[in-house]
């Protein structure tokens, strides 16, 4: 899987992708002008991108390119113990740690697995079942876990493998 992404560099100015640098934006936009409205539609809106700042927006989305041959795989994680874990600061400090913890480098995590800092995982390799990270926790305020600290254990439970075929163009 190759993954292309530009991401947001404080102090420098956005890189924009070659594939809307080009000015398409404004062929689509000449393509409305033709367009005729029922009357229960809504209409256009009119000088659409001819007033105003023009501005460089970030946004979230970035492109992906992968092999359409290949299959993705789906995980639920559940943390353990539950009690705490609600907070959704606490989850994702939770999964920030076990990014950096050993047993994530040990088990192949680093570079093929994408999650949502709560319960899913999707990676682009089946991973070894049944899969437990632990993660001693500590808040990002404190230079590192206590002694007798808090211990997670994130167990990774397979759910399905994600067919990429029909993606293709």
């Amino acid at each position: 899987m190759i993954v292309v992404a530009r991401i947001f560099q404080p102090g420098q100015p956005a890189i924009i992708d070659a594939r809307v640098a080009d000015n398409s934006d404004q062929a689509l936009v000449a393509s409305f002008k033709g367009l005729k409205l029922n009357p229960n539609e809504l209409p256009l809106r009119p000088g659409f991108g001819t007033a105003g700042t023009a501005i460089k927006l970030r946004t979230n989305f970035f492109p992906v390119l992968f092999n359409p041959n290949r299959s993705f795989f789906e995980y639920n994680v559940v943390i353990h113990p539950v009690a705490g874990t609600a907070i959704r600061r606490v989850r994702r400090r939770i999964f920030q740690l076990a990014e950096l913890s050993t047993d994530w480098a040990n088990f192949g995590l680093r570079g093929i697995v994408a999650h949502d800092y709560s319960s899913k995982v999707i990676s682009s390799k089946e991973l070894p079942q049944p899969l437990v990270v632990k993660v001693q926790f500590f808040d990002e305020d404190e230079s590192g876990p206590k002694p007798g600290g808090k211990e997670y254990s994130l167990t990774f439970e397979f759910i399905q493998t994600i067919d990429t075929s029909s993606l293709a163009k």
